[in-house]
Parts: C-alpha cells; sequence; structure tokens
C-alpha cells in the first residue's frame, strides 16, 4: 500500500494543485481468477470416507479410493480448500476430473454431475439424504442454490467436468459449503469400485459489467444533513500566511541544526523551513517560550520529535492560508519513559500549555467524507459518492461497513482502506488501486459512508505494540487551539489519562477554537477529547479504527460544545466488552488496564454530559453509536462540584445523526444508548455499571437546588437514521422523545423508558442490502414495557416483517415458509403468537403488571403479514395476564376503530362487542361504541395486609418476584372477574388470578369482583393509582350478614384530600359520588374507588394518543367490623357470589368485523395460567343499536329472542341496582315482613324486598337453597317479577354447577322468545289480556 507521504510527495508543484487523475473508463473490468486443489472430503451412499464399519481404502496419491462395498450408488465431494467468495451476478466456473469403474471397466453416471452449495444453519434441512462426514456433523447446511439448476458438462474428449454460471446471491467462502454430487447409472455389482478423482477448480471469470444502478432517492423521512461548503476562498486561495510576515528569523540562523533538545529564543518569530533540518531530524525536546512563535514554512518538511512543548505560538497555516506542505511530525518515546522530560503533561506529543496558541491548518478537503451514490459490490473498483470532492489519486479513502456486525468477532470487520486510483471529473467518481472485497450497500433506505484519512500535515506516534502513541494537549483558558487540515496516526496512550490523539485540556469558554475536518486514525485512546472546555465547535474530522471511546466529552461539566458533521468508524472497547443480563449489565472498576471503567463500553461518540449540540454526525460501529452515561457528579478534576448533576442535564440539541453496525455486544445494545453510571468512589476511583440507571432530565432552577426542584425537560431525538442496529435506542430515563426518524435492519425499534414519543418514523425489518446478516435473527418492530413506561408511537410506518424461520423475517430462495400460517414458535417453553412481530411486550414478571402505559396512533403496514401484528406471550404471570395498548385509531390493529388490546384472558371480554384474534392471542375491545361513556384501561392495586404487597409479595406466600413461568400458582390469593356470567359467556367466569403481587389493570365500565381466597379481609387498602377522571370502576366484594366498615382516604403527603366515606342510600349514590360513599346490601359491599379530580387530570398527550398519570400516594383503606381468625380475615366466610349484571350497552358475544370471534375456552383464569389454544366457537352477529327515546332502556334487543326482565315498578339500568334497592327496603326486617312504601304491597323475601303477585299469580314457588322463590306467570308470554329475578341469580350463584331443577326452569324461561309489547286485540292475544311491557331488564 502507498504510504501516505509517498501520496503527498505525488503532488505536482504549484499551490494546491492535484496530479492529473486518468479517466475512469465505463464499465467495471473484474479480474479472472481460478483457483485449483484436490483438498476434499467426501461421503457416500454407505457412509464416510474411513468411517468405522465403512471399509474405504484411500489411494497413496490421495486423489483415488475403493470400496467393497456393493450399494455405493452415489458420492459428495466437500471442497475445504479456499475458492473466492461468490458475488451476486458475477460468472464463476467450476471444473473437476473422475474416473469411476470396476472389474467390468468403466462406470457410467446416471445423471451429469451437480454442484451444490450449502450455507451453515440452524436447520438440518437437506436437498438429498446426505451421510455427512464425521467433521461436518455440527455444519448443519442449507441449501442456498444449485443442485438440478447448476449440472456439470462432460469436456469432449476427457474424463473433466465443468459448470459456469451466474451466481444469484452473494455467498462468502467462510460461511459454507460448496459441494459436487455424482451419481452412478447402476449400482456396481462386482468388488471393488474404484474412483479415481483429480483436482477440483473454481474460477471467477474476468468480465466487463456495468455499474451499478443509480438509486433513486437517499431518504424519506429524515434529512442527511451535510456541511455547509467551506467556500472556494478557503478551498483555493492563500492569504495572509504567516510565514510572509515581516521580522521572522530562520530556525538555522538561531538554533542551528543540532539535535537534542532544543528552546527557541525569548521575543523572537521563528521560521522552519525544509532548509532548516537535517534529513531524518530529531529532536528529544522542542520548546517555544512564552514570548516566542514558532512558524513553520509551506513546504516539505518532516522530523521527529520526543516532547514538543508550546508556551508562546506555533503557526502552521492559517484559516486563510492553509499549509500545502507535506508536513510531517513523528513522535517517539516509549511507556517506560513515563512523564519526562514534559513533567505532567507527558512524552511523545505535543502539548500547548497555558496561554498559548497553537493553529495548524493543512489543506483543505470537502467533503471530508460522503455518503455512496450507488451500491459497491466485492469485486468493484470503484464508488459513486453523492457529493462532488476534491480529493485526488494517490489518497486513501475508507469505506465503512454496512453489515450489523462490526466487532471482528466470528468474521472480520467490512471497513476497507482503498488508494484512490482516479477521481472522474464531476468529482463524484472515486475508482480504486485494488477492488472492494465486500459489499458497501447503497439504496433508497441508506448508503454506506466513503470518507478521506489523506491529509497534507500528519502527526503521528512511532507505532508501539504495548499502544504508546502520541498525543496533542492545549491546555488553559487563555489558550486557543485551532487545529485542521490534520492527519493523526498512532495517537493517544493507551490507559493514560490526557494522552489523546486530540485534547483540550481545561480551556473552558472556547468560542474561538476549533478542531474540523481532521483525521484520527488508529488510535490507541480515543478520538478527540473535550475536558473541561465549552463553547468548542468540534466539525468535519474522521476517525477510524479507535481504540475506546472515540468523540468525548470527558468530566461531566463541558457544555454549549457543537459536535457536528464527524465521522467515528470501527471503534473498540478496551478490555472485556459489558455484557451482562438483560437489564443489570456488567460492573467495572479503573484498574491498570482500563482506566476509565466506560471504555469497556467504547462509543463512536460519547457524552457524559448531553447538554451539547450533536448535529449531522455518523457513528459506524461501537459498542454504541452515541453513548450517554449517567454522572450523578462530574469526576476527575471536577468531583468537587457536588451541585451539578450531569445525568441530568438534557440535550441542548441532536438532530440529523446517523448510526448503524453496533449494538452488538450486549443482548440489550443499541445504536444509541442513555443509560449505565459512572461514579467516583471514596478512594478516587471511578466505578461503572454498564446497565440501567435512569436519569431525570431538567432545567435547573437554579444553582444550588436539588434536581427535582427543575423543570422537566425532555430528550429530543430529531431526525435521525439508524441501521443495522441491535436496538435503535436503548434510553434509562424519565422523558424522551424521537421525532422524524428512519430505522432498518435493526433488531427492535427500541427499549425506551419514561415518557417516551415515536413518531413521524420508518420502522424497516428487511432492507435491500442482502448482506445485512439478518436472516437468523429474531425482529420485534416495537417492544412496550411492563409497568410505568409511557409509550406513545404515532404516524409510523412499519415495513418487512414477514414469517421465516422462527427466529428470522427471511424465507430462503426456493424453500416454503417454516411457519405455517396460525402456528406458533415454542422457544425455551415459551409461547409466542409468530417469530416476528410488529407490537410486543415484555413478559418476565408477576411482579410488574402493565397499567395503561401503551397507546399508539396513525399506524401503517407495507408488506406485513397481518398474522405478525401482535407477539403475546402466554406467560402465567402478571405481566402477560394484564397485557394491553390502546390502538387509537384503530390502525395498529386494522380494526378502523378506536380499539382496546387486552391479554388472552377473557377477563378482557368486558362486552359482546369484543372480538378475540386467534392470530395474536389477545382481546380486541372497541374503545368507544355508541350510547356508551368511552372505555379507559383503568389499575388498582389491593393491599391486604399478609397477604398482597405493593412491590414483590414477601410473606406466608415467600417471595413471588421470581418466580420461573410455572410457579406463579404459589402466590395467587384469589381473583378478580367481571359481574355477570351466563351462557352469553359460555357460563364461564371472565377472570384472572391476583397474587401476592399487588395490581389489577382492566378495562372501565364495567363491575370488578374481588374474591380472596382466605375469604373476606378484616382490612384491606385500594390505591386507585389510574381511573381516569370520568371513568369507573366498581368494584364489590362480599362480607357475613351484619359486618359494618370504616372506610377513610387519604393522600400520603398532604391532608387537603381527606374523606371519611359514608353509607350510601342506593348504589346510584356510590356511582354520583364515588370518592365518598360506599354501599352494602348484608352481602355485597360495593365501592368506586378514584382519586380526587385533582390529582387525576395529567396526562401525556401526543400526536392523537395519551396516557393517564398514575398516582400511588392516595389511599383508600376499608376496615371492617367483624371478628377476625388468625390471618386476617373474617371468621364468618361468606359466599363466592359474582353479581348478575351486564355491562350497559352489551347483548351477545359476536364475530365482528373482521374476522371471527373466538373466545377462549377457559377464559376463567382463576387458578393457573392458561396455556390451551381456545377452541373456536363462532356467535351471531348483532347490529348497531338504534337511537333510543327518552326514557327507553338502553339496553339494545336480544338477537336471540332470549327473554330479558323487568321490575314492576319502573326501569332501573342496571342488575346490580335493583338487587342493591330491593335489599335496602328490607335491610333490619324479618322474613315476610312488609316493606316497600306508598302502601305497596310488598313483602320481604331473603331479604329482598318484592311483590309475588306483581304479574299475575301462578303456582307458588319452592325453595331454592334456602332462598323463597315467588310465583311465575308464563300464561303464553313470559314474565317475571322483581323478586323473580333475584331468586333466579339466587340460584345460579348457589349452585353453580349443576343448578337446581328449578334454575333449570329459570334458565328454559330465560331462553324463550322476547316478549313483544302489542295492542289488546292483536293477533295472538286473547281477548282482555293486558299489552307486555317492553324488555328492559337483562340478566
Amino acid at each position: 500500500m502507498v504510504s501516505l507521504m509517498a501520496c503527498m510527495l505525488s503532488l505536482t508543484v504549484g499551490r494546491f494543485s492535484t496530479p492529473a487523475s486518468p479517466a475512469i473508463p465505463p464499465k467495471i473490468e473484474i479480474g479472472g481468477v481460478s483457483k485449483c486443489s484436490i483438498d476434499y472430503k467426501g461421503t457416500t451412499s454407505a457412509g464416510e470416507w474411513e468411517a468405522s464399519g465403512r471399509k474405504l481404502t484411500v489411494a497413496a496419491d490421495s486423489t483415488s479410493f475403493e470400496t467393497n462395498q456393493w450399494d455405493h450408488a452415489y458420492i459428495y465431494l466437500r471442497l475445504t480448500a479456499e475458492y473466492p467468495d461468490f458475488v451476486k451476478d458475477r460468472r464463476y466456473k467450476v471444473s473437476f476430473t473422475m474416473d469411476v469403474f470396476d472389474t467390468n471397466g468403466p462406470r457410467d453416471f446416471a445423471s451429469p454431475p451437480e454442484l451444490l452449495r450449502y450455507k451453515k444453519g440452524e436447520k438440518s434441512w437437506y436437498e438429498k439424504e446426505v451421510v455427512w462426514p464425521e467433521d461436518l456433523a455440527n455444519e448443519n447446511p442449507e441449501l442456498i442454490y444449485g443442485g438440478a439448476n447448476l449440472v456439470f458438462t462432460s469436456v469432449a474428449g476427457s474424463n473433466r467436468y465443468d459448470v459456469e454460471w451466474q451466481s444469484p446471491v452473494n455467498f462468502a467462502g467462510a460461511s459454507g459449503s460448496l459441494w459436487i454430487y455424482v451419481q452412478l447409472s447402476t449400482r456396481p455389482e462386482a468388488d471393488p469400485v474404484t474412483y479415481r478423482l483429480g483436482e477440483v477448480c473454481v474460477e471467477k471469470v474476468g468480465e466487463s459489467v456495468d455499474p451499478p444502478p443509480t438509486i433513486a432517492s437517499y431518504s424519506e423521512r429524515v434529512s442527511l444533513l451535510v456541511p455547509p461548503h467551506p467556500g472556494n476562498d478557503v478551498m483555493t486561495k492563500q492569504t495572509d500566511c504567516p510565514w510572509d510576515e515581516a521580522g521572522l528569523v530562520s530556525w538555522e540562523n538561531e538554533v542551528g541544526k543540532s539535535s537534542g533538545a532544543v528552546r527557541l529564543p525569548a521575543g523572537k518569530k521563528i521560521l522552519l523551513s525544509k532548509a532548516s533540518l537535517d534529513a531524518d531530524a530529531r529532536f528529544d525536546k522542542i520548546e517555544v517560550p512564552a514570548t516566542s512563535t514558532l512558524v513553520f514554512a509551506d513546504e516539505e518538511i518532516s522530523f521527529s520529535v520526543k516532547a514538543f512543548v508550546v508556551i508562546g505560538e506555533l503557526l502552521i497555516g492559517s484559516p486563510t492560508c492553509r499549509v500545502e506542505g507535506p508536513i510531517r511530525i513523528t513522535f517517539f518515546g516509549s511507556r517506560a519513559d513515563g512523564n519526562t522530560p514534559l513533567n505532567e503533561y507527558g512524552t511523545k506529543g505535543l502539548a500547548g500549555l497555558y496561554g498559548s496558541k497553537v493553529d495548524i491548518f493543512g489543506r483543505r478537503f470537502y467533503p471530508t467524507w460522503s455518503r455512496l451514490a450507488r451500491i459497491v459490490r466485492p469485486d468493484d473498483d470503484r464508488a459513486y459518492l453523492q457529493e462532488a470532492v476534491n480529493w485526488y489519486p494517490g489518497q486513501e479513502i475508507l469505506l465503512t461497513t454496512t453489515i450489523h456486525d462490526d466487532t471482528d468477532i466470528g468474521q472480520p470487520n467490512q471497513n476497507e482502506v482503498r488508494i484512490i486510483k482516479a477521481v472522474s471529473t464531476d468529482g463524484k467518481v472515486v475508482q480504486f488501486t485494488e477492488p472492494a472485497l465486500y459489499t458497501h450497500y447503497a439504496g433508497t433506505e441508506y448508503q454506506g459512508e466513503v470518507a478521506l484519512l489523506s491529509r497534507h500535515v500528519m502527526l503521528e506516534g512511532e507505532p508501539d505494540e504495548d499502544g504508546f502513541g502520541g498525543h496533542l494537549l492545549v491546555a488553559g483558558s487563555n489558550s486557543r487551539a485551532r487545529i485542521a487540515g490534520v492527519a493523526t496516526r498512532y495517537m493517544g496512550q493507551t490507559n493514560v489519562m490526557a494522552r489523546y490523539p486530540i485534547h483540550t485540556h481545561l480551556m473552558e469558554y472556547q468560542p474561538n477554537s476549533y478542531l474540523s475536518d481532521n483525521t484520527l486514525r488508529d488510535t490507541y485512546f480515543r478520538c478527540v477529547v473535550i475536558h473541561g472546555t465549552h463553547g468548542l465547535l468540534n466539525t468535519e474530522n474522521v476517525a477510524f479504527n479507535a481504540t475506546g471511546n472515540c468523540f468525548y466529552v470527558e468530566d461531566g461539566v463541558e457544555e454549549n460544545n457543537t459536535i457536528s458533521y464527524n465521522l467515528a468508524a470501527y471503534v473498540k472497547p478496551i478490555g472485556k466488552p459489558a455484557a451482562g443480563g438483560s437489564q443489570d449489565g456488567d460492573n467495572f472498576y479503573t484498574a491498570h488496564d482500563t482506566v476509565q471503567p466506560a471504555d469497556h463500553t467504547a462509543a463512536g461518540f460519547y457524552f457524559s454530559n448531553a447538554y451539547n449540540r450533536i448535529i449531522g454526525n455518523v457513528a459506524s460501529g461501537g459498542w454504541s453509536g452515541f453513548g450517554f452515561p449517567g454522572l450523578p457528579k462530574p469526576i476527575g478534576v471536577y468531583s468537587w462540584m457536588t451541585d451539578l448533576e450531569p445525568q441530568s442535564r438534557p440535550l441542548l440539541e441532536f438532530r440529523g445523526n446517523v448510526a448503524h453496525s453496533s449494538g452488538w455486544y450486549w443482548e440489550s445494545g443499541g445504536c444509541i444508548y442513555i443509560g449505565g453510571q459512572l461514579t467516583t468512589q471514596s478512594n478516587g476511583k471511578l466505578f461503572y455499571n454498564s446497565g440501567r440507571f435512569s436519569r431525570n432530565t431538567r432545567v435547573e432552577k437554579e444553582p444550588g437546588y436539588q434536581n427535582w426542584e427543575g423543570t422537566p425537560i425532555i430528550q429530543v431525538f430529531e431526525n435521525t437514521l439508524l441501521y443495522g442496529c441491535n436496538k435503535g435506542v436503548l434510553h434509562w430515563g424519565d422523558r424522551v422523545e424521537i421525532v422524524t426518524a428512519e430505522m432498518h435492519d435493526i433488531l427492535r425499534a427500541g427499549t425506551l423508558f419514561g415518557e417516551v414519543w415515536l413518531t413521524d418514523a420508518i420502522i424497516n425489518g428487511a432492507s435491500g442490502n442482502v448482506d445485512a446478516d439478518f436472516i437468523t435473527k429474531h425482529h420485534d418492530g416495537f417492544q412496550f414495557y411492563d409497568i410505568s413506561v409511557k409509550s406513545i408511537v404515532t404516524n409510523v410506518e412499519f415495513r418487512n416483517y414477514q414469517r421465516g424461520l422462527c427466529r428470522g423475517p427471511f424465507v430462503i430462495p426456493g424453500q416454503t415458509d417454516w411457519v405455517n400460517p396460525g402456528e406458533r414458535c415454542s422457544v425455551g417453553g415459551n409461547v409466542y403468537s409468530h417469530n416476528n412481530a410488529i407490537w410486543s411486550a415484555l413478559y418476565h414478571s408477576d411482579e410488574f403488571k402493565p397499567q395503561q402505559i401503551s397507546a399508539v396512533n396513525q399506524i401503517k403496514y407495507t408488506n406485513v403479514d397481518e398474522k405478525l401484528l401482535v407477539s403475546f406471550k402466554i406467560a402465567g404471570n402478571g405481566a402477560s395476564r394484564m397485557f394491553n395498548f390502546i390502538d387509537f385509531d384503530g390502525s395498529a390493529t386494522l380494526e378502523g376503530r378506536p380499539t382496546i388490546v387486552g391479554s388472552n384472558l377473557n377477563w378482557w371480554q368486558v362486552c359482546d362487542d369484543c372480538r378475540f384474534s386467534d392470530d395474536w392471542q389477545v382481546w380486541l375491545c372497541p374503545k368507544a361504541p355508541p350510547g356508551i361513556p368511552e372505555r379507559e384501561v383503568a389499575h388498582i392495586k389491593v393491599l391486604t395486609p399478609d397477604i398482597t404487597y405493593p412491590n414483590g409479595g414477601i410473606g406466608e406466600s415467600g417471595s413471588c418476584r421470581d418466580h420461573t413461568d410455572t410457579d406463579w400458582n404459589a402466590c395467587n390469593v384469589g381473583y378478580v372477574a367481571l359481574w355477570g356470567h351466563g351462557p352469553q359467556y359460555g357460563d364461564e367466569k371472565r377472570s384472572t388470578i391476583i397474587t401476592a403481587n399487588a395490581g389489577i389493570t382492566g378495562i372501565t365500565g364495567t363491575g370488578w369482583w374481588l374474591w380472596l381466597d382466605g375469604g373476606a379481609p378484616k382490612k384491606f387498602q385500594v390505591r386507585p393509582s389510574q381511573v381516569p377522571e370520568g371513568s369507573i370502576v366498581r368494584l364489590a366484594t362480599n362480607y357475613p350478614s351484619g359486618t359494618t366498615f370504616t372506610i377513610k382516604a387519604w393522600h400520603k403527603w398532604g391532608g387537603q384530600h381527606d374523606v371519611t366515606y359514608t353509607h350510601a342510600a342506593s348504589l346510584d349514590d356510590v356511582w354520583a359520588h364515588r370518592r365518598e360513599q360506599y354501599f352494602f346490601d348484608g352481602a355485597t359491599l360495593y365501592l368506586a374507588p378514584t382519586v380526587p379530580v385533582a390529582l387525576t387530570n395529567d396526562r401525556y398527550e401526543r400526536g392523537g394518543a395519551w396516557i393517564y398519570d398514575t398516582e400511588e400516594a392516595y389511599i383508600i383503606e376499608v376496615v371492617a367490623d367483624c371478628v377476625a381468625d388468625s390471618k386476617g380475615f373474617c371468621k364468618t366466610k361468606p359466599q363466592d357470589n359474582i353479581p348478575a349484571w351486564t355491562t350497559p350497552g352489551c347483548t351477545e358475544p359476536r364475530t365482528g368485523a373482521p374476522g371471527t370471534a373466538t373466545p377462549p375456552s377457559s377464559g376463567g383464569d382463576t387458578s393457573a395460567p392458561a396455556t390451551a389454544v381456545p377452541a373456536t366457537t363462532t356467535f351471531p352477529a348483532v347490529s348497531p343499536r338504534s337511537t333510543m327515546s327518552p326514557g327507553q332502556s338502553d339496553a339494545p334487543a336480544a338477537p336471540d329472542g332470549r327473554l330479558t326482565l323487568s321490575p314492576a315498578e319502573a326501569f332501573v339500568e342496571s342488575p346490580e341496582e335493583v338487587h342493591a334497592q330491593a335489599r335496602i327496603a328490607c335491610h333490619g326486617l324479618s322474613e315476610g315482613a312488609s316493606c316497600g312504601a306508598g302502601g305497596d304491597a310488598k313483602q320481604c323475601y331473603a331479604g329482598v324486598c318484592c311483590a309475588a303477585t306483581d304479574e299475575e299469580p301462578g303456582e307458588v314457588g319452592a325453595a331454592v337453597d334456602g332462598w323463597v322463590v315467588p310465583a311465575i306467570t308464563i300464561g303464553g308470554l313470559a314474565a317475571l317479577s322483581a323478586c323473580g329475578a333475584v331468586a333466579y341469580k339466587a340460584a345460579r350463584w348457589a349452585a353453580p354447577v349443576g343448578y337446581s331443577e328449578f334454575a333449570k326452569q329459570l334458565d328454559e324461561i330465560h331462553r324463550l322468545p322476547s316478549p313483544v309489547a302489542t295492542n289488546a286485540h292483536s293477533p295472538g292475544n286473547s281477548a282482555g289480556s293486558a299489552p307486555v311491557s317492553p324488555v328492559r331488564f337483562v340478566i
């Protein structure tokens, strides 16, 4: 490879002149390459060569073998020698020689030999049944192409066979195998059979090919930012050059040509020229005193120095007069030299000390990096660029990788350095002296970068195996650093603090300093370090092959700097890369091999304080691309600043940045990582944990105040392009918004904590980059969290999520899908709806149960399998049971209307307008059905002493936080069910279990029945943490008759909301005055838990979707006056009687559009996790409800003609109100006593006030389990009194399995045709019969 100095010396004479560039031919010439070898292994139909029991004798020349097995009908040969990588659309040729004969003579082939191309994979799937050699057993090949489509032809007059083809895919030799398959025409009939094999040749055929096509567009939603052009004057002119100033004296006159240590004379301006130095000049030290100036002439200057100290001024060019040079300064020294002879500023480097001025300006090249305009394929000899460049032949350029993995683990990284052979006249095509080895993708989704590495000023350290390179440091608030157009190489000193390639050190506010258009290559420790410096411009620099965090903001105090248009590529951690658990991360401490432990997570851009402008940068590779560790306090020399919390500082600006090919060292890693924590220990050493640490970003109220007193502010990532990432963005903090983004070839858009908004984005599971190497990886579009995190996703398009392997989005060409429609993958015993999916969540915990924390709106899908929209995991824990999200416009679920999505349990089947999705294993319920209040999702906690707990149940149930998926049953303490169950719900409880970990999430507007296995608790608390204002949760639980209650509510942090509940006169009053009243009917306690209005109005709202705040500090405490047992329950255990009630607006289950309603066969989750796939049950559809006239019941007519019931006096909206009012009237009265008001002839039956003769008397009913059942009259048209309704409910409650005969009769009545109001003389009515009232009350 041509050296950089040789490139420099290729310049022609004259300022800013450029070598003439040869013309670039229109076609790409592909050179032919042929490799021949007899290095292969094989297997036959009888077994592998030399296998036990299959005697095969290999001849001495290793090119033939014979066998005494008569059934050797075929043979496979695998090439083990190196052969060229196959490139899509390139031509290749394979040839081999073979003779097969037995004692009767030559044998023929049954068919032409075939060439087979296999790829390693997870499936043992074969085109043909093959007995693989033992050393290939773990290869598990997959046929990529070949077989009958790739057959050899015989070369006339020889035993040679060849085949030529055009490769349909890119395929690296290291990732698979090349095989030749031969089958004999008939089985051998005589022994032995001899196979004589010759060499096999693999040839890449030389050809001329057309360049790849031009890309139609370079992005869709994001704007790819380009730095402003510096102007022609900077590019071409030289004015106010420092070497032209008056008063300069020559180096040789003042210093001579001596080496060793040189100190310039004070008060002098010294001009250093080529004539000033001997060839190979080498200095121990050069010192420029405070009153002196050292000026470089614009000539070829080269020397070596151990320590270069500037206290005065160093001028190598100026902003308006950039040097052509070339100039090279080489730093020498070793780690053993320590800090001598430069004391605290070290050796092997250049240090501008306090008060110094360091100006270095090399020739201006623009742009310093560009993006590809067309794809670069292996063997291509050129790159097409998006911008015109002023680069020239002989310079070195970098092509960045465009695959996902940049780690060098398992395969070499695919960044490539090439030398320019020619540049087109328009500056947009660069030809290489050697062709590319790898694909560098450029498509409409994203394009790889091409960067210029050469400059006309070089600062380099002598290469050092110990990582001890050169360094450049400018220090002090009264110093100035203007460094531009400089190439650095082998700079930085591994694990030596303050010894970096370019370093601004404690310079404080620096509006007049800047670092621009430099390159930092093959660094030993970092790239550009901003330390104790503010207001600095760091722009258009290129870093490649960096060790440790690259562009680095050091101690946490650095703010208001601008880091713009820089490129960081191939960044490597120091020491063991951090990994650890999915959230825990790893712990690291300051050590001899890692002085800054955060270097275990080296990023292209590292910000210990986010309050900086980050614009238009690209991070390629690294543990992450952009890293934002949390610092509770500054570190290093600023650790004394205890009133500053760097991690609370928000982004000043993050716009137009790109990150790719990173996040792969850790299972939770992302291209952008906001997480980890770096602290100073009591011994002064640093401690770093790479895992989950949150941050509360706020603007400080004023100095001296605690952070939480400041104004909350959002971290906004704007106009961001991410590709080839593990996760797109991993954010652990209180608030983040990602506004306008594209994410391609990523495993998940991100894991985002806090108040989260992702909007105006494209999330693409599979781009056109066939080399992205994603085929074996599981893809999620977006993952919701399992508790507290508020995630809103709006105006997002998901693309290219299709079923393939259980862990991949693609189907192998020529193969059918391995996952059939409707089939679910089982991974580690966990059942998933499908392999890849758009919407998923965390399902690992019973302690952490989701509230209403996930909302989406305006979602679009392109080339997405509808079966993959939701990935729900039936895990049996709280996170799984309470899974939910709200689709605010129905676009995400394709329902076409606002929809609530709930888990597989029929706890979420609040009404017959809900439908069950077999594909997703979730319930879908309309959020805003007509005629009733809009449904919301609510969350409450019910805390019972020693039974349920707010965080991680501990007590007699043991710890219920870390049970495996199969152990949740050990934590069950009861269940919660929706009121009402009957034939329309499969006669099952619509329920879910309650565990020791408190938390119930469900849909509002319904009744929630609470049952604890121990009975009625003497004391319990309800924390209505999320019950939106205007919504209602009707909570009921049973207590023994005669129980009285003291119910109080208060807020933990103040008494302004304290209230003592009173007993309501009716259930209506409870629902109307839900914050201060309760009702007990002698058997059931009713509450409507909510919080004061002042605490419920806040919500996080973005893009037409919202999530209500949670309020964990408001407590409603219920104390029952009953005799308690040793476990805190009332000794008298009440009956487990779910109120028989129908949610307003509900009628029957229905299929619903689109799809088929398939409620689970075992929807009531009363004891153990549901695991079976529910059987399909189809119900008749229900027409939309009609508009009602005033006073008319809002209960819709029953479509199947079932009987509905009405009390005689007046319509009452809900059955529990009928029940409650009838019980109130008999409160304290004996059985049979008169009740009611206004002289109504009513009596108390089983504590219920009703008139047995409200309807025409019939036979007196019998007693049912102690309940007096009133008479029922059918008389041609069915009717049932209020008492009859109560009796019906009583019968069902008393015997949930196997009703009494009377209950069965009631069920039969229940199924009679509905009564129809008719005229007294209408047909079908006997003369004089009274019309029947309209149906009103639904059981």
